[in-house]
Order: C-alpha cells, then sequence, then structure tokens
C-alpha cells in the first residue's frame, strides 16, 4: 500500500517535474534587458545563451526586446515588460496541447511564386555570392524595402527581427499599412512569441482584409488568439465566421473543435457536443479526429 501511495505521489509531481526540467535560455537581446536569476531581486544583464530557470524573472525596459527558447519554442518579451519564466513555461505548455497548431494557423506566403526567385537572388547577392557590377543597385534596392526585408525575416523565424520591422512600419504608416498585410505578419509574429495581448489588435486589424490572400490564415489566427486570451466569445465569432466563409477549407476540422472547445470551456458541454461529433464523423483522417473524440469524454 505505501508503494502504491508513493507511485502515486511520484505521478502527481510529473508536471511540476517537467516544468522543472524545461531547458530555457536566451537567444537574443535589444536594447536594456536583465534577468533576475533567481528570483530573489538580484538583477544582472541578460545576454545571449545563458541559461534560465523556472524561478527566474525577466525584464525589458524601454526599448528593450528579449528573445527565449523553452524547449523549441520561441518567445519573445516585448519592451518595458516584466515576464515570469513559470507563466511562459505554463503557456508553452497550454499551447503545446495544441500539436498541430502550425497547420491550423499557416501563413500565407510573403512571396509569390516569381517573388521567390526574386528575393532567392537577391538574398544571394546580399550574402555575398558573385553579383555583377550592373545587378548591386537593384541589390541595395532589395535591402532598402522594409517591407520584404520583414517577410524574408518572417519566413527565417526571426520573428524578434520581424516584430520590429513591422512595428516601425505601422507606427509610421498607420495600422492598416500596406493593405493589412503589415499588420497581419506583426500580429502572426507576436502570437507566435506568445505575445497574445499585443496581437490582438494587429490580427483584429487584418481580418477588416477579407479579400487578401492572408486573410483566410488571419481570421484563424485571430480566433486562437482570442481562445488563449480567454476571449471565448470573440473566439466563437471567429471560428464560427471560418467555418460560414471557406465552407470546404481544409481548416474547418480544427475551426470545429475549437468552437467545441471554446463552448465546453465556457461550461455549455450541451452547445459542445455537435462541433465535436462533426469531427468524429466527418472527419476522422484529420489531425484532430483523436481531439475531438478525447474532448467529448465525460460530457
Amino acid at each position: 500500500m505505501k508503494q502504491l501511495f508513493g507511485v502515486l505521489f511520484l505521478l502527481s509531481l510529473l508536471p511540476s517535474t517537467f516544468l522543472l526540467a524545461s531547458e530555457i535560455f536566451i537567444t537574443y537581446t535589444s536594447g536594456g534587458c536583465e534577468v533576475d536569476l533567481n528570483g530573489n531581486d538580484i538583477w544582472r544583464d541578460a545576454s545571449v545563451d545563458m541559461t534560465l530557470k523556472s524561478g527566474s524573472v525577466v525584464r525589458t525596459k524601454k526599448g528593450g526586446e528579449m528573445e527565449l527558447e523553452i524547449d523549441g519554442s520561441m518567445i519573445t518579451v516585448g519592451p518595458g515588460r516584466t515576464v515570469e519564466i513559470l507563466d511562459l513555461l505554463n503557456s508553452v505548455s497550454e499551447k503545446s496541447k495544441f500539436g498541430w497548431l502550425k497547420k491550423a494557423t499557416r501563413y500565407a506566403k510573403a512571396f509569390k511564386k516569381s517573388d521567390d526567385e526574386w528575393s532567392e537572388t537577391a538574398l544571394a547577392g546580399v550574402r555575398g555570392e558573385k553579383a555583377e557590377e550592373e545587378d548591386l543597385e537593384w541589390v541595395v534596392d532589395f535591402e532598402d524595402d522594409e517591407i520584404v526585408r520583414g517577410k524574408d525575416l518572417f519566413n527565417e523565424g526571426k520573428y524578434t527581427e520581424a516584430i520590429g520591422i513591422f512595428d516601425k512600419i505601422t507606427e509610421q504608416k498607420g495600422i492598416d499599412a500596406e493593405n493589412g498585410e503589415a499588420a497581419y505578419y506583426l500580429g502572426f509574429s507576436l502570437f507566435s512569441t506568445l505575445r497574445y495581448e499585443e496581437a490582438h489588435p494587429y490580427l483584429a486589424e487584418s481580418i477588416n482584409h477579407t479579400e487578401r490572400d492572408f486573410y483566410e490564415s488571419a481570421l484563424m489566427t485571430y480566433s486562437f488568439d482570442q481562445y488563449f486570451l480567454q476571449n471565448y466569445e470573440e473566439a466563437l465569432e471567429g471560428f464560427s465566421s471560418y467555418t460560414d466563409t471557406f465552407l470546404d477549407g481544409e481548416l474547418v476540422p480544427y475551426a470545429l473543435l475549437m468552437l467545441g472547445k471554446c463552448y465546453k470551456d465556457m461550461g455549455l458541454k450541451d452547445e459542445a457536443v455537435p462541433y465535436f461529433m462533426r469531427v468524429r464523423n466527418e472527419f476522422g483522417d484529420s489531425d484532430v479526429y483523436m481531439d475531438a473524440v478525447e474532448e467529448m469524454r465525460g460530457l
């Protein structure tokens, strides 16, 4: 009996053990960034490759920005913020439950096919490969195009740098700059690095541009952002809008599952069941089939 209690006790500690065992280190800093490594109010300058603990606290000064990696997830801390690592660990843990999230919020390509070839050629010149003298001015023009540079950084997964570029563009030209494109990339970058509250206004702006190629991605990302912020009414509206607009969209099963989860998290279990059943009955080969089956247990 004592052995049984011992096993149960160890199992109860597993979630917190995983949090404590997480690998946490700084990958980028800009401006004033500090770390309270042991959570005892002793601060030191943050530096790249510094390893943090679950009890650490990080803060950025005005104009400062920090990028962290936690078990492979990239998180950024914006200017003028103080954040406990434990809170970030909990956010990463919550997001990790959605293993298919990248598919459900996949972003619109930054370039069309012809532009892909154009950007690769330009980047080759920038990175020191051979270029004809007559092409050099063209390469410089490419570097000066901030929105194209921001898209390139975005596609490389360099969200912190992309955020800096698109933030400046929206500050200078307005939140609807480039017909909503800057807001889309900025909002998506902020969302991808767990800055849900900061992402909200930009994603909200991006879904106003219903004719743009990024609209489908923007709508789903906005809806997930609202869900993680526990704004369930807004999330319901967003996911419902997706299923109404994209009747045969590839992301329909994800939206249906999330509609069910929103109702379930609101305590409205009867309303949740039909959405989980639709996923189970109509999308048996989807990534979220088992999620729907699991959500129905106990309802």
